[in-house]
């Protein structure tokens, strides 16, 4: 029997190994061939996998090229997706794997890394090899005024550059330098694109496309039959769509579509010679005759140039803000203007009050902030809302072209963030850079934050028209340059704006999923010992909810006799409360989603919130309990 000993303990172990092998050990994969991509930064690898059924993803990550502290260009793909996109040919078992983010002209080291469902996993490397690039742009070529620093306190690597100087564009840089992918729709665009759902989306004339990292181009709509001339400046992100700037029949750049990222339908109009219009004549004036060009609001004739005389509102960028549900306009030739983004009603202005606006029109002064410790813009790009729900810009300093009086010319330009409180109409800066008069860019130019504090600025044309440079430099929350760039361009060519982008860790399809419905019960005592709840709205895009406080309808002893709810942002700031939720700016929406309580008394509430921390209060008003 001793002899025997050996032989069973081999066998035992022999069956415990085959009995927790992994899909990764039961599965082979190979590399079976490489084919060019549509532009020098894409190739398709070809992966041979013997159990697909067993994948769960597949992942690929590029390394950042020798000395770089970027973070490397990193996709994530669903099996499913890449079949949907024809990725898979499941009698040969091989997925097409597209690569993108590639160093031009030299050999790439990815690794490829399959993840089963088991969870278990494997890596293959592999070396990509690309051709060189070169177009009519200059962004292979940057005169490099600071190169990188090593800091690793900036918050992100990418950075997406509108530009028309080339069938290529748009460009995504690195922030070394390099570039990493281009547009691949082969027209030259007029500097119109956005980075939204993973994938590029650029202006065509009337039409919307939209270019996957992968390179192939689809048509989201045509809005030819809609009235409209052609796309401009900027696509930006509305609460429920996509926020397009539109030349049409009837205005020069003074309409604003939402429409849907997929679709292309059109789910909002803006038309601000309507809304404008209304506004003052609702104050017993008169915007003039549209036809005649000295009116304040005028009618296109077919001149849909830079410098057209119809263009008397001049439209360059639009931004969403969700803590009162507004739609926020940069009105280069006016101010920036802030509407309902239902009802379209004017909430307020800021701008410069030298300005025909203010100087001609009560009607439109009585909606005007005054600006407290702060330079009001002047035609003004790039609007964004920050993290806390301030409003950023890049303040050009240039005075209206086509309304007299045209207002202060400055001669200088500062990105500029301001608090709004719309209680007392008051603006206030908070910050502004570089806080001088040394930068010279007159039009176009931008300025995003990333995470709070972390900036890209894009001068467009520092020095002036003709013979400036494009500039575009990063700054982190420590107001450390990280690197800035130079172009030279002709009028914004090379760097009308540029926005901060994350390709790290980037997954296809987009994830959708999400929390549908969540409830508690709990007992709400007084002061401190109020109900609290905290929430987290992830990913890029605002979402929408609707938060209630019941008491009275339920069905139990000694509830909440009143509830309200109060909504706080991470700052600590109350952005939101509700005591009836019929008193609720939100209520169409609690009323459509079906969520409207059974009781008056009871609370309910419908923000729309831009990624962040968020917690909310019940209490019973009076500070009552239950």
């Amino acid at each position: 029997m001793k002899k025997l000993i050996p032989l069973i303990i081999t066998l035992a172990m022999s069956m415990t190994s085959a009995a927790y092998a992994t899909q990764a050990d039961d599965t082979t994969v190979a590399v079976t061939g490489q084919a060019p991509g549509a532009s020098a930064f894409i190739k398709k690898v070809r992966l041979l996998v013997s159990e697909p059924k067993a994948l769960r993803s597949i992942q690929f990550t590029i390394a950042p090229k020798d000395g770089s502290v970027t973070r490397p260009v990193s996709a994530t793909y669903l099996p499913t997706y890449l079949n949907s996109r024809g990725f898979f040919n499941n009698t040969t078992n091989v997925f097409t794997l597209p690569v993108w983010g590639l160093y031009a002209g030299r050999a790439n080291d990815v690794t490829v890394r399959f993840l089963y469902n088991d969870l278990s996993s494997e890596e293959l490397p592999v070396v990509i090899v690309t051709e060189a690039f070169s177009d009519d742009c200059d962004f292979e070529n940057p005169v490099v005024n600071q190169a990188r620093t090593n800091t690793t306190d900036l918050s992100f690597d990418f950075i997406l550059v509108a530009s028309s100087c080339s069938t290529t564009t748009p460009h995504i840089l690195d922030t070394d330098g390099e570039i990493r992918w281009v547009g691949t729709a082969g027209v030259q665009i007029l500097l119109v694109t956005a980075f939204y759902d993973n994938a590029v989306y650029i202006g065509d004339g009337p039409r919307l496309l939209r270019i996957e990292m992968d390179g192939e181009v689809s048509v989201i709509g045509d809005y030819t039959n809609a009235g409209v001339v052609g796309l401009h400046h900027n696509i930006d992100i509305g609460r429920d769509g996509l926020l397009l700037e539109m030349d049409t029949i009837d205005q020069v750049e003074a309409v604003i579509f939402e429409v849907h990222p997929i679709t292309g339908a059109i789910q909002k109009r803006y038309n601000f010679a309507q809304i404008v219009g209304d506004a003052i004549r609702a104050g017993g004036e008169d915007p003039g005759d549209p036809n005649d060009l000295s009116s304040f609001i005028r009618k296109a004739n077919g001149d849909y140039s830079f410098m057209a005389k119809e263009d008397w509102f001049h439209n360059n960028s639009s931004t969403y803000r969700s803590l009162d549900n507004t739609l926020i306009v940069s009105a280069r030739e006016l101010f920036v203007i802030a509407i309902d983004y239902d009802t379209k009603e004017i909430k307020w202005l800021l701008g410069d009050k030298t300005k025909r606006w203010y100087v001609e029109f009560d009607s439109l002064k009585a909606f005007a902030l005054d600006a407290v410790r702060a330079t009001v813009p002047i035609g003004q790009h790039a609007l964004s809302i920050t993290a806390d729900n301030n409003l950023l810009l890049f303040d050009n300093g240039q005075n209206s072209v086509n309304h007299t009086p045209a207002g202060v010319q400055r001669g200088f330009a500062n990105a500029r963030k301001y608090s709004l409180d719309l209680q007392t109409d008051v603006a206030t800066q908070l910050a502004a850079y570089p806080g001088d008069a040394s930068v010279f860019t007159p039009f176009c130019s931008s300025v995003y934050e990333d995470a709070p504090l972390n900036y890209m600025l894009d001068y467009a044309v520092l020095g002036g028209i003709p013979g400036g440079n494009g500039v575009i430099m990063a700054l982190t929350s420590t107001g450390e340059k990280v690197f800035e760039y130079s172009y030279p361009t002709g009028a914004c060519d090379d760097a009308y704006r540029s926005l901060p982008i994350h390709l790290e860790e980037t997954a296809f399809p987009t994830s959708n999923v999400h929390l549908a419905n969540i409830s508690s019960r709990a007992f709400v005592g007084a002061d401190d010992n109020a109900s609290i709840a905290g929430l987290i709205i992830t990913g890029t895009a605002p979402k929408s909810l609707v938060i209630r406080g019941l008491g009275p309808s339920l069905p139990v002893d000694g509830h909440l006799l009143d509830p309200t709810l109060e909504l706080y942002n991470s700052a600590g700031q109350l952005i939101r409360t509700n005591d009836n939720y019929n008193d609720n700016p939100g209520l169409a929406v609690i009323q459509r989603e079906g969520l409207a309580p059974s009781d008056a008394s009871e609370a309910a509430m419908a923000p729309v919130l831009t990624p962040g921390a968020y917690t909310v209060i019940l209490r019973g008003a009076g500070n009552t309990t239950g």
